[in-house]
């Protein structure tokens, strides 16, 4: 069991961790090539829309100060955000500490270091297509900051929280979880598409050539 002090300190990475701020990560780095770094987001991009659907969660470590914080003290995967994919529209739903929103696939594969996509396990297709129906009327509700605390606010929605309340079925009804991590929703799927690390040197290289061929098709 966790000392008070380090839970406080899971709970604090959580909350801040569903949120871009502007205090970088001194675990993970932007590739210094801008180029390839571009190209890597394009190449993510094109490969989740051709495996992913509608319902599918995206769990995604990011390049923010606060991500090293939930890395350091969480179990599992080195993760600091979960959101949902929007496959027919190319968008993610997500809650930050805006509130719950949309941003485009690229938008916010851009942000990232990277991405995992994991389908909730014990749903159809159409069970995932009304869990993103559910997820979409939260938008432009508030962040539960309370709720990464244990104290919920049905209101107010965190990343993982949202995800996880999206997607219940009646096999996890039952179960009861107090704060749900970015992590803890690898327990309740299958892993379908990992991207690699966006400073990979055979990542960059590969995502550097597509994106100068498509240029020069193009330009044909």
């Amino acid at each position: 069991m966790k000392r008070p002090l380090l839970a406080c300190l899971v709970l604090f990475g959580l909350a801040a961790g569903c949120s871009p701020t502007n205090v970088k990560s001194v675990m993970v780095h932007r590739p210094g090539d801008r180029v390839a770094d571009a190209a890597v987001s394009e190449l993510w991009a094109s490969e989740i829309r051709n495996v992913a659907r509608d319902g599918d969660w995206l769990l995604s470590r990011s390049y923010y100060a606060i991500g090293d914080v939930i890395a350091l003290t969480t179990r599992g995967e080195d993760l600091s955000h979960a959101s949902m994919y929007d496959a027919k529209r190319d968008m993610v739903i997500e809650s930050v500490s805006e509130g719950v929103r949309e941003v485009s696939l690229v938008t916010f594969l851009k942000r990232n270091h990277y991405v995992i996509v994991v389908r909730p396990s014990n749903m159809t297709a159409a069970d995932q297509v009304h869990a993103l129906a559910r997820a979409k009327t939260k938008i432009g509700l508030p962040f539960d900051l309370r709720g990464t605390f244990g104290f919920d606010n049905p209101d107010a929605w965190y990343c993982s929280e949202l995800v996880y309340w999206a997607s219940q079925t009646e096999a996890r009804s039952g179960r009861h979880e107090t704060v749900v991590t970015p992590p803890d929703l690898m327990k309740y799927g299958e892993v379908i598409y990992w991207s690699g690390k966006r400073d990979d040197a055979q990542l960059m290289q590969i995502a550097t050539e597509r994106a100068a061929m498509k240029k020069r098709m193009a330009m044909r």
